[in-house]
Formats: structure tokens, sequence, C-alpha cells
């Protein structure tokens, strides 16, 4: 409801803001594996930090940093296998924490449970009882991962999205609105 002239001065008035949000919305996997590339994991941004060690240490978080040991033969290809084994163990020890905390909350028990890159969703479970879990989830909270679990384990009761699933949803997590928003965003 306002003119091309106002939407413009708008847009120019809020541009850092607009680029600010882009920016942190973009944030996610790394994609160069690069010292000083950010990443989100577990909701929180980090910053790939390749620190030039003498002796070798395992991938570690601290102080908004993904800290990677390297040396003078180190290349970006051990740099990436390096980044991708941590990011890939603490997806999968959270998402199998998750899934052990929801099946524990609700008592509903998946078959098999299989965490891979999903292309169109967080989550899938098919009427065997088996629930796979998106990988790339682990830039989200816990509570995000949380609420994926918890989603697909309530279509072992219900294979759909009626009132009766979303009734069972909200019984275990009452905010389910709201997380479903934040990851859209």
């Amino acid at each position: 409801g306002c003119s091309k002239q106002q939407l413009e001065s708008f847009i120019n008035n809020n541009l850092g803001w607009i680029k600010e949000q882009k920016d942190k919305a973009a944030v996610g996997l790394p994609k160069d594996f690069c010292h000083g590339e950010r990443l989100r994991l577990l909701g929180n941004e980090l910053t790939l930090t390749l620190v030039q060690a003498h002796k070798y240490f395992s991938p570690k978080i601290e102080d908004g940093k993904l800290l990677i040991a390297v040396n003078k033969t180190s290349d970006q290809t051990y740099v990436k296998e390096q980044t991708t084994k941590f990011i890939n163990d603490l997806t999968m020890a959270e998402i199998t924490k998750s899934m052990q905390k929801m099946s524990a909350s609700t008592g509903l028990v998946p078959e098999k449970v299989t965490i891979k890159p999903l292309t169109a969703s967080w989550g899938r479970c098919i009427s065997n009882r088996h629930i796979s879990i998106n990988s790339k989830l682990i830039v989200f909270r816990r509570e995000c991962i949380d609420y994926v679990c918890l989603h697909e384990l309530c279509h072992l009761v219900f294979m759909d999205h009626s009132k009766d699933f979303w009734a069972l949803v909200g019984k275990f997590c009452p905010d389910w609105r709201g997380i479903r928003e934040e990851m859209k965003g």
C-alpha cells in the first residue's frame, strides 16, 4: 500500500539491516573450507579457524570458532576432511541423542533411523517405521532438532498431517508452530 518512491526510500534507508539479515540467513554448512569462513552449528554462528599447530589436536569448538589443526603440508582437502568428519560426528551424536530423548518422552520407537542429506524435507517417516533425518539439520539449535525428531516419531501413529497428528505433536512440543517458522527463515 505504498508508492514506488516510498518503497525505494525504505530500502535505501535500511540497506545495512537488509544486508545483515541476508548474510545471517546465508550462513550454514561450510562450502569453501577456508580460514575465516562462517558456518552455523547447533544454531550458533562459528568461524572456521585454521590453527598452525606443531602437534595435532582434534577439531573443536571454542570461543565462537571451529578450530582445525593444520601444518605446513595441510591442504584444502585435509581441511575439508577434518571439518566434514567433525560435523558428521556432531550430527550423528546430536540427532541420536534427540531421537532417544523424544522416544523416551513419547514412548514411540522407530524400527530404524537413518541420517542422510535429504533434498526436500527435514525428515521422513515411511510405513515400515523407518525414519530418515536430514543431516543438514545440525545448523539449527537443539530444540529444532528435537522438534523434527518428534515430528517424525508422531508419524509412527499418524502417517498424515491431520488434526490428530498435530495434536500429538503439540502434546509434546507446544511451541511447534514457532519452531517451524524459525526453521523456514
